[in-house]
């Protein structure tokens, strides 16, 4: 069994130790009930972070905690691509950026559009700061190699809108956004969107 398969496994008997549903526990850690099932089922791996909150909602002990942790850096150590020798190594698409292991903006905390916009504006400083022209080539170069969840180039008056914006960003033109920024954990901010939708939708309809 794999370091991810034995991962899932932890998780899915702490789940069933912890006499909590899933749509329970999503709620504990600010997660989709859906993502979290791919997560049991071993498709899914969450960030470091979101681990550590989620076995501290299934109340697991600081033994099974570690284990845990230990698979999870196992996980993520064999997924990251061996480097090759400088002489064997194949050109690099100019739209991927070396990013740190550490330090990803993360949405859980978001509660409003203003907030998420900003936090789109994190992101794009994490990623190094790239100019919206550096975005605009990225996504031209990228819709050249495979089809994107957007379907076309984000132009760079498209990412100054999204960056300026009062009002939540359409979802597949953030979901592209992340991508050519190297976000890792996307299925998190596309929770915090639709999380954030659903209170404002909730709040227009009493008002009205």
């Amino acid at each position: 069994m794999s370091a991810r398969e034995d991962l899932a496994s932890e998780l899915q008997k702490h789940h069933q130790s912890s006499a909590l549903s899933v749509e329970e526990l999503a709620r504990g850690v600010g997660m989709d009930p859906g993502i979290l099932r791919d997560v049991f089922r071993g498709r899914l791996l969450l960030t470091e972070v979101k681990l550590k909150e989620l076995l501290k909602t299934m109340n697991a002990s600081d033994r099974a905690r570690q284990r845990a942790l230990l698979l999870h850096r196992e996980v993520t150590t064999k997924s990251r691509p061996r480097r090759q020798r400088t002489a064997e190594r194949p050109p690099v698409a100019d739209w991927h950026v070396s990013l740190p292991a550490a330090g990803e903006p993360d949405p859980v905390m978001l509660s409003t559009a203003k907030e998420f916009v900003a936090g789109l504006e994190d992101v794009r400083i994490w990623a190094g700061e790239p100019s919206l022209r550096r975005l605009e080539e990225r996504s031209l170069q990228l819709n050249h190699r495979e089809p994107t969840t957007y379907g076309k180039v984000l132009a760079r008056s498209t990412i100054s809108d999204m960056l300026n914006a009062s009002t939540l960003p359409q979802l597949e033109k953030v979901r592209h956004f992340l991508q050519l920024c190297g976000v890792r954990d996307i299925d998190a901010w596309v929770y915090t969107w639709r999380r954030i939708r659903t209170i404002e939708k909730a709040a227009a309809r009493r008002a009205a």
